[in-house]
């Protein structure tokens, strides 16, 4: 009866979204969604850190403005994204750098309401030395210390965990999209994906992963176009209402479409064959793989965070939707 009771009880479960524009400006829809859901943490990307082409140099780039008041009930996760390039010539002033700039942008959030501060960077073998050394440093540092410290963990990087290795941080925050190829040519969606998903996470990968894991599921699409068979970019501005248009598309997949005529469409130049692939994650697909990941559950309440906070998208994801997905990982 014992054994029983333990693998009944709920767990605790906190549901959270990501902020990835550059200014917060208390959009009406953005704060209906967090009341609603109701969200528990707000993740937000404070800057880029990129290499300076003129000094080779990490510079902060993409820096977040606040226009409007922060929400004032729920808990604040500054989030700084480090391009990989930056550790291929490591700079050893970059943590305290990240430091400054982070106690300057967070000055008038009160320091209890920041509980977690995360990097999000996509190493690979030949930088993870150097990016783990660099996360040594920032424990160090004065606006880290006293808080949990949390790293974005790539499906590859779990799947390839000895390899990749482990971060050391507090915890892992697993991106449960962008998991197949996007530059690739054909009819796969490279967003979202059950096939590919479990192809990464089988063998018990997830509940086995030596870091806490918190789970990122995505709210977000894009159209990809391809010229003469190559990747050429991600067309932000064309969704399935000018896709509809049979004058300038014509069908070739499941989600691949063939240009008719040279056009002028959203601000950007196709040409006849050029192909387009439209990508989504839309509902169904989504609760299929929050089950899938739901099932490998570790021993730890974690974190779930929609992709993000922006109202273009959420007319496309109802609060009723998303609150039965994140209640799966109960």
């Amino acid at each position: 009866m014992c054994f029983a009771c333990r693998h009944t009880a709920q767990r605790q479960v906190t549901p959270a979204f990501y902020y990835w524009k550059q200014a917060w400006t208390g959009n009406a829809t953005e704060m209906r969604y967090l009341k609603g859901l109701p969200a528990k943490r707000l993740y937000i990307k404070m800057f880029d850190a990129d290499l300076d082409p003129a000094t080779g140099k990490p510079v902060p780039v993409a820096v977040f403005k606040q226009q409007a008041p922060l929400p004032d009930s729920i808990d604040l996760v500054p989030v700084v994204f480090i391009m990989n390039e930056v550790w291929q010539n490591p700079d050893t002033a970059l943590a305290a750098n990240i430091n400054k700039l982070l106690e300057k942008l967070c000055s008038k959030i009160p320091a209890g309401r920041i509980p977690e501060i995360q990097i999000d960077c996509d190493w690979t073998k030949s930088t993870r030395d150097a990016y783990f050394a660099f996360i040594g440093q920032l424990r160090q540092q004065s606006f880290f210390k006293g808080r949990q410290l949390s790293a974005t963990i790539r499906m590859h990087q779990v799947k390839f965990v000895t390899s990749s290795g482990v971060p050391p941080t507090d915890k892992g925050l697993l991106m449960c999209y962008n998991m197949g190829d996007l530059r690739k040519p054909g009819d796969h969606n490279s967003i979202l994906d059950q096939e590919t998903m479990q192809s990464y996470i089988s063998s018990d990968r997830v509940a086995t992963y030596p870091l806490p894991l918190d789970i990122a599921l995505p709210l977000f699409d894009w159209t990809v176009l391809f010229k003469a068979g190559r990747y050429a970019g991600i067309l932000r501005n064309i969704g399935d209402a000018a896709l509809r248009d049979t004058s300038l598309f014509a069908r070739s997949g499941r989600r691949q479409y063939t240009v008719i005529k040279d056009s002028l469409v959203n601000g950007y130049m196709l040409q006849a064959g050029n192909v387009v692939r439209r990508e989504t994650s839309d509902n169904k697909e989504l609760e299929a793989v929050a089950r899938m990941v739901a099932r490998q559950r570790q021993d730890y309440a974690p974190v779930v965070i929609f992709y993000h906070l922006d109202s273009v998208t959420l007319h496309n994801y109802p609060l009723d939707e998303l609150q039965k997905i994140y209640r799966l990982f109960y």
